[in-house]
């Protein structure tokens, strides 16, 4: 991560150039939020069929919390894809806000790009290009408010 090697040659002394040189303080305790951020992360993903299959459609956090999710927003997910697709999408999507992305939210997962961009009907806005689709940060944030645990921020 750009931000947090940048804010390694913050914390070094002079003469501490090296690349070899520790993480200072700061970094340590950036790593520390960091962590504390994504505590929420669901980390064992299910397909949208099998949530679909379930009665009360959820997985579980890092912390063993439910994270669940509105069926609404998981049939129009399964509306716009195949059955296949159902079987391959795995939930939710992750959209990663980085330090060194600036404005953006980007999501990495193609097929969740393309349910995504079918569902909110971006035409062409929004391209998945160069392994990611980059989103306005506003936006990342609407749409996993919107979207009933479909979608997740990750903070990295």
């Amino acid at each position: 991560m750009k931000i947090l090697s940048g804010l390694a040659k913050l914390n070094r002394g002079p003469g501490l150039e090296s690349a070899m040189a520790s993480r200072g303080p700061f970094d340590r305790w950036i790593s520390l939020e960091l962590g504390r951020l994504n505590a929420g992360l669901v980390v064992e993903k299910k397909t949208l069929a099998r949530l679909l299959a379930e009665p009360e459609p959820a997985c579980r956090t890092r912390e063993g919390d439910p994270h669940p999710f509105d069926r609404v927003a998981l049939e129009r997910l399964a509306a716009v894809l195949t059955k296949d697709e159902a079987e391959s999408l795995r939930l939710p999507l992750t959209l990663l806000l980085s330090g060194d992305s600036g404005d953006s939210a980007y999501l990495t997962d193609e097929l969740g790009a393309k349910a995504l961009r079918a569902v909110e009907k971006f035409e062409r806005a929004f391209p998945f290009r160069d392994g990611r689709m980059a989103l306005p940060h506003s936006l990342a944030v609407d749409l996993v408010r919107r979207h009933g645990g479909v979608l997740q921020l990750a903070f990295g």
